[in-house]
């Protein structure tokens, strides 16, 4: 029960950053197509870059990675530098802390599918669904913040949210290479 309830708080922040990074994009500069763009670029990126991750850190550690690099791209988002007329260091930042939101999105499927047993696993997808349509709820309206206060707000925001996810992570097992339980029991006696 720990462990389902764990996994929907994170379910909540990761639906609520990625559905924000999602409707947010029309806000990040003028030239719609471009931006749009990248953002298509990101989305693929975010769908490929987590099976390498995975296996080369495993299913808890990729987590906390793509969790880590929403912070760091955040941070550096806060910073005024202009790359070139119309790309500023918020615009860069904000599409790679995108991959990193998309690519944690992504792999939360994988690991709730590897933490929840078999005879229950439908139900928790369920309950981590609802959990995640909530935040995606939420999440578009954040962006709203970008026109009533500092830009920064938002930012803060979402790097929070990644730090509480990462501190969620922590109180879940890594599935890399064990089996996937088929009972609540298997859970329990797992090593």
């Amino acid at each position: 029960l720990k462990q389902t309830l764990t996994g929907m708080r994170i379910w909540f922040m990761v639906s609520l950053i990625f559905y924000s990074y999602q409707y947010g994009w029309s806000k990040m500069g003028h030239g719609l197509h471009s931006i749009y763009s990248f953002s298509a670029l990101g989305e693929a990126i975010s769908f490929v870059i987590p099976v390498p991750c995975c296996r080369l850190l495993g299913r808890k550690k990729a987590t906390i990675f793509f969790f880590g690099l929403i912070i760091v791209m955040n941070g550096l988002a806060m910073l005024n530098v202009k790359l070139t007329a119309e790309w500023n260091l918020e615009h860069l930042a904000s599409l790679i802390g995108s991959i990193g939101g998309g690519a944690a999105y992504n792999l939360m499927f994988l690991y709730t599918g590897e933490l929840a047993p078999t005879s229950h696993r439908g139900m928790i997808l369920c309950l981590s669904a609802c959990c995640a349509e909530v935040g995606s709820f939420i999440g578009p309206y954040v962006n709203l913040l970008y026109g009533t206060t500092d830009r920064r707000v938002p930012l803060t925001l979402f790097a929070g949210l990644s730090v509480l996810a990462i501190v969620a992570l922590c109180f879940l097992p890594d599935t890399t290479g064990r089996c996937v339980p088929e009972t609540p029991g298997d859970v329990e006696t797992r090593p």
